[in-house]
């Protein structure tokens, strides 16, 4: 192993990293990007790089790049931006200056995807029974056990069961989950969540 640095191909390996990689010039436009950068988002070289970024993540874009260019570092960061597709993909994001010299010259970063959690499909919850679908719109109005019961006209353990049941059916390791799928596929209302909808606690719970 050579000792130089700059006996060594960097630009080649640069190239054949598996994830996105860019140079980004002093005026913040690509100067440069790898197969795997091209192949994800398209031959952006020339174009200003605020233009990929999601709107919300713009200006936090801005001001890791105006830190690096006057030599500073920051963080690893999670950046949204928009492949060629135009569809949202997350960056896990790390950058340094670019010297020539001591003279910053641009930016280089890394961005690796963050794969996304598949949504959930409104069909996982079709085969819930009248008994579950209730116990859940229960659990999201933030009742405990006893109230459950108590609204059911059941005993504590048999709310308890009905209760596993929903988390089975549902794969939610937790009553938040639970809720939280519930949701996100529209079968609970979002109404029953807010505050004031729940009845004063009951002192004991399971």
């Amino acid at each position: 192993m050579p000792e130089d640095p700059a006996q060594l191909d960097l630009s080649r390996a640069m190239d054949d990293l598996a994830a996105p990689a860019v140079v980004i010039d002093r005026e913040g436009r690509f100067s440069w990007l790898n197969r795997a950068y091209i192949e994800l988002f398209g031959d952006r070289r020339g174009q200003s790089f605020v233009d990929s970024i999601a709107p919300e993540h713009r200006q936090l874009a801005r001001t890791n790049f105006a830190r690096k260019v006057v030599g500073k570092t920051t963080r690893i960061y999670d950046l949204t931006v928009f492949d060629r597709s135009g569809a949202r993909i997350t960056l896990r994001t790390t950058a340094a200056p670019l010297r020539r010299g001591d003279e910053v010259v641009g930016v280089f970063g890394i961005g690796v995807p963050i794969p996304q959690a598949a949504k959930p499909d409104a069909s996982m919850l079709d085969d819930l029974t009248p008994r579950q679908k209730e116990v859940l719109r229960l659990l999201a109005e933030g009742l405990n056990t006893q109230q459950i019961a108590r609204r059911l006209g059941v005993a504590d353990e048999t709310a308890r069961n009905h209760i596993r049941a929903l988390l089975r059916a549902t794969g939610a390791h937790s009553r938040l989950e639970a809720v939280l799928i519930g949701l996100r596929v529209g079968v609970v209302d979002p109404n029953l969540t807010r505050p004031g909808q729940q009845e004063p606690p009951l002192v004991a719970d399971d």
